[in-house]
């Protein structure tokens, strides 16, 4: 059986064409994770799709995943302290920091100066219409 700790999120599916995919993705029924073909994907819009941390190509050493920055402070330089990342949604070309009051922020290397891993800190420089 399948646990949580096997799999990464990949957020709710919005789109029917994720590019390199492996060959499943899970959802959860009724507690379990369900295992559906990518090819099918379109079946499962809505829903948290998960793929199996296995599938995941090694990143590079020193290198961070969008998803490791959950639970993370965010601090902008000029407003300071803007909140803590709920959830990143992958599912866009852009992909967004959820915070835990909703509101939704673009993450992009160019806007990042700064992560500090002991002290769950995101240091940014956000555009002004932000």
């Amino acid at each position: 059986m399948i646990t949580e700790k096997e799999l990464l999120s990949l957020g709710i599916l919005r789109r029917t064409h994720y590019k390199d995919l492996p060959d499943f993705v899970f959802v959860k029924r009724d507690g379990l994770f369900v295992p559906f073909r990518s090819e099918n994907i379109s079946e499962l819009i809505g829903e948290e799709g998960f793929v199996l941390r296995s599938d995941i190509p090694e990143e590079e050493e020193g290198t961070m995943t969008w998803q490791e920055l959950v639970g993370y402070e965010i601090e902008d330089d000029e407003s300071g302290k803007i909140g803590i990342i709920e959830a990143v949604d992958e599912s866009t070309i852009n992909t967004l920091a959820v915070l835990k009051d909703g509101r939704m922020l673009p993450l992009h290397e160019d806007f990042i100066l700064e992560i500090n891993e002991e002290a769950h800190l995101l240091r940014v420089h956000l555009p002004f219409a932000l």
